[in-house]
């Protein structure tokens, strides 16, 4: 899904671009013998609160470092491919009658101004048919309205860092797409710095994206209160012992534990609806985002839930040299999205 703004070209290179809440990451891989060869990835920090700033002030401060970051990498390329996450998108799936390809875009957009809460002049939507309903003669398809504005700021950034922007797609596709296994169905939890995007894979195909507002300050900021300290030290607390119930009298798994009951709660419902509609179950996990790398989070949610709870590796696909396997290993879960967009560049 790429909102009308895909000019991929065949023999052109590309790399992704994530500008996340707290960094930017960017990789760039190249196809050879039929996989995906890691040439380069980096990272930079981006102050609190910027990248949710619309200023100009900030985009340009945003563009520098992008554009830093891109020289350090010594990427050859000025072509990107940027995701938005999954909270400035609205998504929902329909339920359509097969029909003739031109009927059937004319019937989604329609169904769109129905379905989507937001003036269709200040979107950009993007479809995908996600599955069949052979009992109805009719067709699952996933609708992403993203507002222009999102979509503008991403050109202006990306403008000002002297970049050429061929792609957006949204977060949950893209890290999709690195975290693919050969699991029939699967589910994605994307832990950020205060939100998580729950996405559900059937068949290879994204069938269900959800955001909700838990992330790792989020639980940092409940063990701040909790423990009567400055967030500063409750997050050096959280990282040292996690939220493990054997760690601190287990006072930090009780102070963060509301929060870990939302989040597995809502994970729940999520697999809930999934059932429902397909009558088919989700028995694996993968954790990923900054967030998840959280002592205690892994076994809360397996115990939680009952299901298989496992680590996302978007390097498991990309041939590297062994003298980074070290570095890989350790910000494996910060590159899902980046190493996402990256393949689809491919």
């Amino acid at each position: 899904m790429t909102f009308s703004l895909d000019i991929l070209k065949e023999n052109t290179e590309y790399f992704g671009l994530d500008i996340g809440t707290t960094a930017v990451k960017a990789v760039q891989l190249k196809k050879s013998f039929g996989k995906e060869e890691l040439i380069s990835f980096g990272s930079a920090p981006i102050p609190a609160g910027m990248s949710q700033s619309d200023s100009d002030l900030d985009k340009k401060k945003i563009a520098e470092i992008i554009k830093k970051l891109v020289h350090s990498m010594h990427l050859v390329t000025k072509n990107v491919i940027v995701s938005l996450p999954g909270s400035t998108v609205f998504t929902t799936v329909i339920n359509i009658p097969k029909m003739p390809i031109g009927e059937l875009k004319k019937a989604i957009m329609y169904q769109a101004e129905q379905n989507i809460p937001l003036k269709m002049d200040e979107i950009k939507i993007d479809w995908q048919i996600i599955g069949d309903v052979p009992s109805k003669n009719e067709l699952m398809v996933m609708i992403i309205a993203a507002p222009k504005a999102k979509t503008q700021k991403l050109v202006d950034i990306t403008e000002a860092a002297g970049l050429e922007l061929c792609a957006v797609e949204t977060n949950s596709i893209a890290a999709a797409r690195s975290l693919q296994t050969n699991e029939k169905n699967y589910m994605i939890v994307d832990v950020g710095t205060y939100i998580t995007e729950i996405t559900v894979v059937q068949n290879g195909v994204v069938t269900l994206t959800r955001t909700v507002p838990v992330g790792g300050q989020v639980i940092t900021r409940a063990i701040a209160q909790g423990l009567s300290m400055e967030e500063e030290q409750a997050e050096q607390f959280k990282m040292k012992f996690g939220v493990l119930k054997d760690k601190m009298e287990g006072q930090i798994y009780k102070t963060s534990k509301s929060i870990l009951n939302t989040l597995q709660e809502e994970i729940g419902r999520s697999i809930k609806y999934f059932n429902n509609q397909t009558h088919e179950n989700i028995q694996l996990l993968k954790l990923t985002g900054g967030g998840s790398r959280t002592l205690g989070i892994q076994d809360f949610l397996a115990g939680a839930l009952g299901l298989n709870v496992v680590y996302g590796n978007p390097w498991a696909l990309v041939v590297h040299k062994p003298d980074v396997n070290n570095q890989l290993a350790g910000n494996a879960l910060d590159f899902a999205v980046a190493t996402g967009l990256a393949m689809r560049g491919l």
